[in-house]
């Protein structure tokens, strides 16, 4: 349900927010997003995922900001279905780029992953505790199963046997080089390039969308980035928090799950 005008007035009204507001396009499923030139305003949808993200993210996103992550203020929560039968939330308006459709050039791209990368040692540094009393919060975990989806491939004629094999052989090699255990931190779990506001100049202004945020592995953070962006945030995250991915940081992040 994407709410009427009078519903969106109202949401902004009952939460002290003036002005006129706008329509903005939503780069994921999650929410239907308003803002004024100050404050934006995110309903969950009916997507299956629209009410949890919106309850995690109202609380991971303030314990992040709290310790110093780039990330809007969140202006207000609400729950209360008095105005409407979903959760909805305001935030502060981060004036920027999004990364994954601004056409930045290759070093200011690289420069926003290294903030990033350093962005989210800081997080899994800082953060220690996050009061979650009703079970908001994710729990992250690997969860895709190369083996299926390497029998699914030679059997759809897609890859041949000989090369699925090679590939499971040298996914062992790098479960190997990952096994070492690095503890539970706080992890934003889905630092994709739609989840990033900068400016075209590089500069990082904030992670945003935390509604898969919860205690993992820190390495997860890495998952949901381009192929091509990993090098420069695994360099920021070593020099922020030098060893904390372990022995064999690359082999970490590219790591399938364990069998």
């Amino acid at each position: 349900m994407k709410p009427e005008p009078a519903l969106v007035d109202a949401m902004f009204e009952t939460h002290g927010v003036p002005g006129p507001w706008e329509v903005l396009p939503a780069t994921g499923v999650a929410n239907h997003i308003f803002a004024t030139r100050d404050v934006v305003l995110r309903v969950a949808t009916d997507h299956r995922d629209g009410f949890s993200d919106a309850r995690t993210e109202s609380i991971a996103a303030p314990v992040a900001r709290a310790a110093g992550i780039l990330t809007p203020r969140l202006v207000a929560f609400d729950d209360t279905r008095t105005l409407v039968d979903r959760p909805f939330s305001l935030w502060e308006r981060v004036h920027g780029e999004t990364l994954g459709t601004a056409n930045l050039s290759d070093f200011a791209t690289a420069r926003v992953w290294r903030s990033i990368g350093r962005e989210l040692a800081r997080i899994h540094l800082r953060v220690r505790e996050c009061p979650d009393p009703n079970d908001y919060l994710d729990e992250p975990a690997r969860q895709h199963d190369l083996g299926r989806s390497l029998n699914r491939l030679a059997e759809a004629g897609t890859l041949d046997l000989d090369t699925a094999t090679r590939v499971e052989e040298f996914a062992r090699a790098l479960r190997s080089q990952a096994a070492e255990p690095l503890g539970r931190h706080l992890i934003h779990d889905d630092v994709s390039s739609m989840n990033v506001m900068c400016t075209t100049a590089g500069e990082l202004l904030a992670i945003i969308d935390w509604g898969d945020a919860g205690w993992g592995d820190p390495s997860l953070d890495f998952a949901a980035m381009p192929l091509a962006a990993v090098p420069a945030a695994l360099a920021g995250h070593e020099e922020e928090a030098p060893g904390m991915l372990g022995t064999c940081p690359h082999a970490r992040v590219s790591a399938p799950p364990a069998e």
